[in-house]
């Protein structure tokens, strides 16, 4: 079985990841919870510096 993860972020609190998630999902993609990587951070911040996605390396 193939392990999938998916790294979904936003810019601000105000914000949630919920969408991308679903989109995720109506994509066709069954992503269990614990796989799901989410984080709060500006774009403008390298992809390096940002914990959520150094998680998936």
């Amino acid at each position: 079985m193939a392990r999938t993860f998916a790294y979904v972020r936003v810019s601000t609190n105000g914000q949630t990841t919920d969408n991308q998630v679903l989109e995720i999902e109506a994509a066709g993609f069954a992503i269990e919870p614990r796989r799901v990587i989410t984080e709060t951070i500006s774009g403008s911040v390298a992809i390096a510096q940002r914990p959520g996605f150094t998680r998936l390396l």
